[in-house]
């Protein structure tokens, strides 16, 4: 759940809790809510298995269930806030991306994620689709103690990793932005006090390669391991990835969103939490 505003009632549901995919199931949930906004936090994100097993999962969860949140929050007349990713990028360039710039997929997890925000975007311009980069921060998912392993939480996977092994392959030519969730948060509530959606990118500030994140990540942990950096080549994903993904923030800044702190202090204040 998004870090609210001081008097926001929150209301936060898990997969057990509704189905997107189920439309009538929305409908219900929207109608016994009412909510003033609707944040969609749910996403299909195993890149890889996506890749290697086909399409229809992804496109099930990022697209058909992002088309039946939008359908109930347009006949709600409630705003949806829809949370894309840097993947809709081929990685072609070597100066951040803007909103404006073409969207070229190179993976199935891409091609439905880009489906999802063109889907919550034609239906009410009220909508937000906000694109964001490498995700990490606190979660009930990956909170110490849990039997899940980390869920795409870059940082944690290390960490556990780093504590299991001497060394870890790491990817050391795809070059993003890691973003904070708790920097995000009050940077999303900016954009809704503006009343119109629109395509926004939102991520913290500079750029690393993995290889260079994991390193960082050991060195705050005071974990002693050993980062071997490999290429995507070698590292041979099923999935390909944009070798170049970071997010310009500057349609943001322009609407009133202050900058976002530099990914490595953000990275210092999460592992301070854990450590």
């Amino acid at each position: 759940m998004l870090a609210a505003p001081s008097g926001t009632e929150c209301t936060g549901l898990t997969r057990s809790d509704l189905d997107i995919t189920d439309g009538s199931a929305v409908d219900a949930a929207i109608a016994r809510l009412r909510p003033d906004v609707v944040f969609n936090g749910a996403a299909y994100n195993l890149v890889d298995r996506a890749e290697a097993e086909g399409a229809r999962d992804a496109l099930e969860i990022n697209a058909l269930g992002v088309a039946c949140l939008s359908r109930a929050c347009r006949e709600a007349d409630t705003p949806l806030v829809h949370f894309s990713t840097d993947f809709v990028f081929d990685g072609d360039k070597r100066t951040p991306y803007r909103e404006d710039d073409v969207a070229r997929p190179l993976s199935v997890y891409g091609a439905s994620k880009l489906a999802g925000e063109n889907i919550a975007l034609a239906a009410s311009p009220r909508n937000f689709a906000i694109r964001v980069c490498r995700l990490f921060g606190p979660s009930s998912a990956d909170a110490a103690g849990s039997s899940k392993k980390p869920s795409g939480n870059f940082p944690l996977l290390m960490l556990r990793l780093g504590r299991e092994r001497d060394s870890v392959r790491v990817v050391n030519d795809q070059v993003g932005t890691p973003s904070y969730t708790p920097d995000l948060a009050p940077a999303i509530w900016k954009l809704l006090e503006r009343g119109d959606g629109g395509l926004f990118h939102l991520s913290n500030a500079e750029e690393v390669t993995f290889a260079d994140y994991a390193r960082a990540v050991f060195r705050l942990a005071d974990v002693r391991c050993e980062v071997i950096g490999v290429s995507s080549k070698e590292y041979g994903a099923a999935a390909p990835r944009p070798m170049y993904s970071t997010l310009s923030n500057e349609k943001a800044h322009g609407a009133g969103v202050a900058p976002l702190r530099h990914w490595h202090d953000a990275l210092a204040e999460f592992i301070a939490q854990l450590v």
